[in-house]
């Protein structure tokens, strides 16, 4: 019984001692578990101090790196020292081209230590003071980088073939009243007005957006729909509300009642159709080329043009143009990938039927029928270079002249006006003399392909309003001259060649003469079309060196 009472008692001890243990080891554990919680919630206050100073650092690089691609390195260092950070390092600055291309992959875009440059990249580094975590690193700093890149969107406003030809002569306004279809009456200010008017593409595109009440489609969507003439002509004019060219603009939109125009026939703004945030570059033209791209015809739906022309020295002069002809169609206006701007001219067929009186006897009058035919000049807007000071400072553009060929001689004029049929001239006729004496004459010039050529502007020759013509090199002292150097005179009477070396002189002489004139009026008339014969004439209107904005 006492053992008993002594197992008893034995038990309870143990059992005593057991759960005072077992309450000491959980004191064990807690404070372990306590002194945990507090070396977390050290080490995340220093996590949150480097992720706000991370962020702040980011913003002080994003600041900093626009202040750079403006004002270069000592900009980018005033900035610093104005934000205040401490312990603050420009550890990178570099110049560099970022092409703004969808198909590059982001970090392949910036190519730095290019000569053209138009962006800069910057990284920053800070040591961020460590408080609780030194214990754990080892060390009481942390380094955090910050990266950033800004690029300029850069503009240039330029032509081909535009507004450089004399505007004398109502040229402009019978070719512009026969692309409407009724005529205009415009005066010479009213086309120099459009070709001085700059309208920035983008800034048409959202006028248009307004005016059709297509608000909630892109421009991708708009131009890619059948839109009235009226409205789109309309619109340009609402890029220069209340100026002289919106009056011009707004006269011929009233004539333009049942047209409708797929604008992304003409233009094809690639990229910048889905993208026109602040980072957008700006594509400027002037309104004639704008407005000459909008009536000219569709691909596929030729139109030809007559007009008869007055000018000194020439007995009657009649142009006959085709224009929309061709199967392969480019948008006269195309901006790439990579955000070049590209201006094509139309392809194009001419006529230029004219007659001169002559002091042969017997010859009242020479006819001289001249054919051209060609195919698209283009214009590259290649670089924009906005370093002042550097050797390629301006503007460069990389010129294609057009390619074709000129006859003098006949063609059928339903084969003329045929577009998909090849013109094979022959021999025309040009005078005939008493007796039945037949002059025949026949020339022809082919003009060949050419790489595109390299044509810079200067800031000074953008100022000076310089045109630079580009040159196929075929042509020797102007189309008709080169046509006339290796014409091929024939005299017939009754069918046969008869020898008449003082007639021929004469007619060849006269020829020589008014080769001038004929000149004059095929590169007037070529030239408002926005092409010359064998050559490309390009200015650049104006050049702008935009704000930065920061890039992926």
């Amino acid at each position: 019984m006492n053992e008993e009472g002594d197992m008893k008692t034995l038990g309870q001890t143990l059992h005593k001692t057991l759960r005072k243990e077992q309450r000491g080891g959980i004191a064990i554990l807690l404070a372990s578990s306590l002194f945990m919680l507090a070396g977390a919630a050290t080490v995340a206050v220093d996590l949150g101090s480097v992720y706000l100073a991370k962020r702040q650092l980011q913003g002080v690089a994003d600041a900093a790196v626009l202040a750079a691609n403006a004002g270069g390195r000592t900009a980018a260092q005033q900035l610093l020292v104005r934000s205040g950070l401490s312990a603050v390092e420009l550890a990178a600055l570099t110049d560099g081209q970022y092409v703004r291309d969808r198909t590059i992959p982001v970090a392949n875009r910036f190519t730095p230590g290019v000569t053209q440059a138009n962006a800069t990249q910057l990284v920053l580094r800070q040591q961020v003071p460590l408080y609780f975590a030194r214990i754990l690193v080892g060390r009481d700093h942390l380094a955090i980088e910050a990266r950033a890149t800004a690029a300029r969107a850069d503009l240039a406003a330029f032509s081909i073939g535009t507004g450089l030809a004399s505007v004398e002569g109502g040229l402009p306004n019978a070719l512009l009243s026969a692309l409407v279809g009724t005529e205009l009456n415009l005066s010479v200010m009213d086309y120099q007005g459009l070709v001085d008017l700059d309208v920035d593409l983008l800034g048409f595109a959202h006028a248009l957006q307004a005016r059709a009440g297509a608000g909630d489609d892109n421009i991708l969507a708009l131009f890619g729909r059948e839109v009235p003439a009226a409205d789109i002509v309309n619109a340009l004019a609402d890029t220069a509300s209340g100026s002289q060219a919106a009056t011009t603009l707004r006269n011929i939109a009233n004539r333009l009642a049942g047209r409708s125009i797929r604008l992304d026939d003409i233009i094809d703004l690639g990229p910048m159709a889905d993208d026109t945030g602040a980072g957008s570059p700006a594509l400027v033209l002037d309104a004639y080329t704008l407005l000459r791209m909008i009536l000219e015809p569709a691909p596929g739906q030729p139109r030809q043009i007559d007009i008869n022309l007055a000018v000194p020295g020439l007995t009657s002069t009649r142009v006959k143009l085709l224009l929309g002809g061709g199967q392969a169609h480019s948008p006269l206006l195309t901006v790439t990938d990579a955000r070049d701007v590209v201006i094509r001219t139309a392809q194009t067929r001419l006529s230029l039927e004219t007659s001169v009186g002559t002091p042969i006897p017997g010859l009242l009058t020479l006819r001289i029928p001249l054919l051209v035919e060609l195919a698209a000049a283009e214009a590259r807007l290649s670089a924009i270079n906005c370093a002042a000071g550097s050797p390629g400072h301006g503007v460069t553009l990389a010129v294609t002249p057009s390619v074709g060929s000129v006859s003098l001689g006949d063609v059928d004029m339903a084969q003329f006006a045929n577009p998909g049929t090849a013109l094979t001239p022959r021999p025309a006729l040009m005078g005939q003399l008493l007796l039945g004496t037949r002059i025949t004459g026949y020339s022809h010039v082919a003009l060949g392909g050419i790489q595109p050529q390299v044509v810079h502007f200067s800031p000074s020759q953008i100022a000076a309003k310089d045109v630079r013509r580009v040159s196929t090199n075929d042509l020797v002292g102007g189309v008709t001259g080169s046509l006339l150097r290796d014409i091929q005179l024939q005299l017939t009477l009754l069918g046969l060649p008869i020898n008449t070396g003082p007639l021929a002189s004469a007619v060849g002489g006269l020829l020589s003469t008014t080769a001038p004139l004929l000149d004059g009026v095929l590169n007037s008339v070529m030239s408002l079309l926005g092409v010359r014969i064998g050559t490309a004439d390009v200015r650049v209107h104006q050049m702008r060196c935009g704000r930065s904005t920061l890039v992926a």
